[in-house]
Order: structure tokens, then C-alpha cells, then sequence
């Protein structure tokens, strides 16, 4: 059995249905370093008949002990070996599927990257500083609301609700088709309402929000090249749209403790689970705590 035609023939077929580049990259040397690996081992060519759920077990052995590689390589990586035998046994080109019993590499638990206090005032110094009002906006956004950016950019104006006392943004199409209404801080709407107030079609609902010169914001690209930008006039280090949805829930649980439930609300989980990783203490955290153990031990 040639298993580079096939790995070949699995590529095109996800091309055909529309997978990104990137992932068929990614995929395909995902499939090499197997069958690399399997040269190696059995000085012989990648027949997907004759591999054996041992092999599976093996490889990931191998990647996290000689080649210390880490966890969430050996997983993407998995994924990719496994959505290929789910196509070849699925055609009936091999007996078995040596991928069904082989479990993923737990990955350590991290507390997720935001701004910490210091970066954030710096970058909306910085923001403020370029006197771009769109920038404005949407930085405060990100801040004050968690929003992912795809939401961002698919906002419309009939989405956004800004009044002086109250204002909230609709999240109409979130991530898995979620409905979601946050409520909008003063500081959000002040940058939302001197925005909103020279945008170019402020009476039409149906308008989306953030435009550009050009016409309007869609890409996420331009979302990231304008943090990078202010990011470099804060002289703080680069950082993606997402970060900012981080800093959003980890002060939101500082100033509301333990609500788990409100936090998932506003950012769009489902499950409590999601979003206890914002509980989870950082390295300064646990620092601080064995400082104070030590300070009261007297040691």
C-alpha cells in the first residue's frame, strides 16, 4: 500500500473541502515526521496497513522523551495522524485504525495571557495619544467588553446601544451561533459615542461599525496591525486582539471574585469550566503567597 499517495489523496480531499492552507501545512508535516519516524524505526516504507496501535503509542513516546518535544506539538500532530486514518478506514483501505485508542498529552495548565495593570494603562495612553477615534473605540471595546474579534468586526450600528447613563453592545452571532448582551462602562461609551457620532452612516442599523478609508474593517489582520502599532508606541511588548479579551476577564474578576457565572455570561462559555482558568494563580501569585508564608512562619 503506498501511503504517500494516499497521505497525498487525504490532502486533496481536504483542499477540496475547503481547509485552510495552513492546516493542510501543518498536516502534512504532521504525516511526515510519522513517517519519518517510521523509516527509522522499521527501515521501511509507510504502509498505513501494517501500523499498530503500539507504533501510535511509541511515536508520542518518542517525541516527548528524545525529541522533548511539547505537548501541544505531539497533539497537533495526533490530530492530524488520526484525522487521516479516519479517512483510509473509513474507505476501507485499512482493517483497523491504530489512532482510535490513543489518547491526547495532557497539557500543563496556564493562566491565560492578558496586559498586566502597568502595560494597559501604557497602551491606552498610547491609543488615546494617536487621536484616531475608531482606534479609540474599538481598544475600549476589547477592554471593557472581552469580545472575540471576529465579533468585533461583525458588529453593526443597530448592535450598539449608547446612551449617557446606560449602553450595552448585541452580540448577535457568537461563537457557535451564541446570543449575548454586555453591558457598556462610562469610559466605553464615551469613546463609543464620539466615534459613533462622525461615522458615515450612523442612521443606518444595517451599517457596519468600523470603517477604514478603504471602506469597511473585516479583516482580523488590520485588527492585529493596529495593536502592533500601538502596542510599539507603548513600548510594551506585541500582542494579539485576543490578549485584550484576557485583561478584560482577569480584572473583571478582580473587582467581582468568585463570579464565574457572570464572567461566563458576558464572554460567551457555555461551561463554567472554560472560563476557571482565570482562577488559576500566575507565578507572581504564588510567589507572593510563599513570601507571605515564609513572613509569618518567622523563618
Amino acid at each position: 500500500m503506498d501511503g504517500a499517495q494516499l497521505v497525498k489523496e487525504w490532502l486533496d480531499s481536504l483542499h477540496e473541502r475547503g481547509r485552510s492552507q495552513h492546516t493542510l501545512d501543518a498536516y502534512r508535516r504532521a504525516l511526515d515526521h510519522f513517517t519519518a519516524w517510521n523509516q527509522t524505526v522499521y527501515g521501511e516504507s509507510f504502509d498505513p496497513g501494517r501500523i499498530i496501535p503500539r507504533d501510535v503509542e511509541d511515536w508520542i513516546i518518542c517525541q516527548r522523551k528524545d525529541e522533548t518535544a511539547a505537548p501541544s506539538t505531539v497533539n497537533q500532530r495526533l490530530v492530524a495522524l488520526s484525522g487521516f486514518y479516519q479517512w483510509v478506514h473509513g474507505r476501507g483501505l485499512v482493517k483497523n485504525n491504530p489512532t482510535a485508542e490513543a489518547g491526547s498529552v495532557r497539557l500543563d495548565k496556564r493562566q491565560p495571557k492578558g496586559l498586566d495593570e502597568r502595560d494597559l494603562r501604557r497602551l491606552l495612553r498610547a491609543v488615546y495619544a494617536g487621536s484616531n477615534l475608531r482606534d479609540i473605540a474599538m481598544v475600549e471595546l476589547l477592554v471593557g467588553t472581552g469580545l472575540r474579534v471576529g465579533e468585533l468586526l461583525a458588529l453593526k450600528v443597530g448592535d450598539l446601544t449608547v446612551k449617557s447613563h446606560t449602553g450595552k453592545v448585541v452580540v448577535r452571532m457568537g461563537k457557535h451561533g451564541g446570543y449575548r448582551e454586555i453591558p457598556l462602562t462610562l469610559e466605553v461609551r464615551k469613546a463609543l459615542k464620539a466615534y459613533l457620532d462622525r461615522h458615515p452612516q450612523k442612521d443606518n442599523p444595517e451599517a457596519l461599525v468600523w470603517t477604514s478609508p478603504r471602506g469597511a474593517l473585516s479583516t482580523r489582520s488590520a485588527v492585529l496591525r493596529m495593536l502592533e502599532k500601538y502596542a510599539t508606541a507603548a513600548t510594551i511588548a506585541p500582542f494579539g486582539p485576543h490578549a485584550l479579551r484576557h485583561t478584560f476577564a482577569s480584572q473583571y474578576l478582580k473587582a467581582n471574585p468568585g463570579d464565574l457565572r457572570g464572567l461566563a455570561a458576558l464572554l460567551g462559555h457555555a461551561s463554567l469550566n472554560t472560563v476557571m482558568i482565570y482562577t488559576e494563580p500566575s507565578m507572581d501569585d504564588l510567589e507572593k503567597r510563599m513570601q507571605r508564608v515564609q513572613a509569618s512562619s518567622g523563618v
